[in-house]
């Protein structure tokens, strides 16, 4: 049913994500694409030095992110792609679907312990957005 699988992670619930995608190959060939974010948002006075260090950070730890996914995702029936981009998550999330033509993107609520009765606005955009289905992962 599904060909082309996007797995959008922060680093966050990474297994779980993971073992839902995992279900939707179901033993078939498919093509599972992670795609990690470096969200390069930060506040307007922000020192360049400061923001060149976090810019730095977070593209080490999307390294790892992907890494882990693709030990996840890994099967010998699948192959796996990882991708870092830079910019506004929902955003590039969005556009890599639109890209790579995936069929469905698996995402977590991306709900916090202290907001639960809304959905996480990456996701919430991801949602109404999306130019396919969307899996969300109760987080």
């Amino acid at each position: 049913m599904y060909e082309k699988i996007l797995v959008a992670n922060m680093g966050d619930y990474l297994e779980e994500i993971s073992k839902h995608a995992l279900e939707l190959v179901d033993d078939r060939k498919c093509e599972l694409i992670g795609i990690y974010v470096v969200d390069t948002s930060v506040p307007f006075l922000t020192p360049s030095k400061v923001k060149e260090m976090m810019r730095r950070e977070l593209n080490e730890r999307g390294n790892e992110v992907i890494k882990k996914m693709e030990a996840m995702l890994k099967t010998p029936k699948t192959t796996f792609k990882g991708i870092i981009v830079e910019g506004d998550p929902a955003n590039e999330i969005i556009k890599t679907a639109e890209k790579e033509d995936v069929d469905i993107i698996v995402v977590g609520t991306g709900k916090s312990k202290i907001d639960k009765h809304l959905l996480g606005s990456v996701t919430e955009k991801v949602v109404h957005s999306a130019p396919c289905t969307v899996l969300l992962v109760k987080t």
